[in-house]
């Protein structure tokens, strides 16, 4: 099976270019027609490519606005605010290296900085 990554608008267009170096197919709301999108309508697009949704977004995760189903798979970057897109990416990349991507789909994952926090959707 292979992997999607959807990002959101709040995520640098380094990263796109980082995901399909690693091999996976990438789709980014800037680039999909979804520029300015409400959060419903860039879950909504989300889930139906089957695609992982990546966000800095913290709202994505309050599950009385997105209950269980809501997401295919959520991967909040919860990072400093002043992190520059180079060093956003980065963390990115790492933690992908060094999880079992396959298992992001069906879990809302929580990236912080030195840990993440994983709970089933």
């Amino acid at each position: 099976m292979t992997v999607k990554f959807f990002l959101d608008e709040n995520m640098p267009n380094s990263s796109v270019d980082m995901l399909k170096d690693l091999g996976y197919e990438v789709g980014h709301a800037r680039t999909s027609g979804l520029k300015g999108a409400t959060d419903d309508e860039i879950s909504k697009y989300a889930k139906d490519q089957k695609a992982i949704l990546v966000s800095r977004d913290l709202d994505f995760g309050n599950v009385l606005w997105y209950p269980e189903g809501s997401h295919h798979g959520l991967l909040l970057l919860r990072l400093p605010h002043d992190f520059t897109a180079e060093q956003i990416t980065q963390k990115l990349e790492k933690f992908l290296k060094e999880i079992e991507v396959e298992k992001l789909a069906g879990h809302i994952t929580i990236l912080e900085l030195g840990r993440y926090r994983v709970r089933e959707i």
